[in-house]
């Protein structure tokens, strides 16, 4: 979401779908697993082709304050052309100077064009597959791709469910479609969520045996909305429900009485007018 945010407003800036943007990856290495979990934007002179070291080097620090457990994991760009497959001669140059900040640091490369999205749409690719590539420099110090998992976050997950509402489908459908679809995604994933805690407790009896984990799955399980008596959940439904067109038959009622209220003072208007 960062890079697209700032490929979007460097393209309005320079009024160019061609703009090129540049920036740091932030997160935690645990082994041979590596977790990028922030990034930020950096300066980029296009005169002297280089980033702005003491710029980049001064965020560093700041996030890495911020956030102790975070480290410099690498940088990111963006491209244009038909493929991101390969490095361009910039971006190996690129690689050299955040190699400063990191020994390997991974390149993160972008392809931000909607010719190239169209086109992988009608090879049959999902829209659920993201048009970019990372890359590593292996024994011989040449960058090769390296395997990649998209895991958002629940923040990331709330924030996206709201932006991917686009014009073209809000045009045939009623907010009240778009927010009664908002809140059954919302109920599949959490019991998505619950039926993996259920089958894990299954399939693992050790689990039972640990107390701080099973105080853990208490906890949560003490969260969630408890129904024991169907009738009474019913009732409740019919309950609410009824309340809801209640409002409605009240709301539309004082429209029909303010019409009508409208209509009599033309009414009277046009009566006074006849007699002078």
């Amino acid at each position: 979401m960062n890079i697209t945010d700032h490929y979007t407003r460097m393209r309005y800036i320079k009024e160019s779908l061609e703009a090129k943007v540049f920036g740091v990856l932030l997160g935690k290495q645990e082994g041979k697993n590596i977790r990028v979990l922030h990034s930020f934007e950096t300066k980029f002179d296009e005169e002297q082709m280089a980033i702005d070291k003491p710029y980049t080097n001064r965020r560093l620090t700041s996030y890495t304050k911020l956030f102790d457990d975070f480290e410099f994991l690498g940088w990111y760009t963006t491209c244009t052309s038909e493929s991101e497959e390969d490095s361009s001669e910039l971006e190996q140059s690129v690689y050299k100077q955040f190699e400063v900040f990191r020994e390997n640091p991974l390149f993160l490369k972008m392809n931000v064009s909607l010719e190239r999205r169209l086109e992988e749409e009608k090879k049959g690719h999902s829209k659920k597959d993201m048009s970019l590539s990372i890359f590593e420099k292996n024994d011989t110090k040449k960058l090769v791709k390296c395997d990649y998992m998209v895991e958002p976050t629940e923040t990331e997950r709330i924030a996206l469910d709201d932006a991917k509402k686009d014009i073209s489908s809000a045009k045939d459908k009623s907010q009240l479609s778009v927010n009664l679809t908002t809140t059954l995604n919302s109920i599949k994933l959490l019991r998505k969520s619950v039926m993996s805690l259920i089958q894990m407790i299954q399939n693992m009896p050790e689990i039972k045996k640990n107390h701080e984990i099973m105080r853990q799955i208490t906890s949560i399980c003490n969260r969630l909305p408890l129904v024991s008596d169907k009738n009474e959940y019913s009732g409740e439904l019919f309950t609410e429900y009824s309340d809801i067109l209640l409002i409605n038959q009240l709301g539309v009622l004082n429209k029909a009485v303010e019409q009508v209220q409208e209509f009599n003072g033309h009414k009277t208007l046009k009566s006074i007018e006849e007699i002078f």
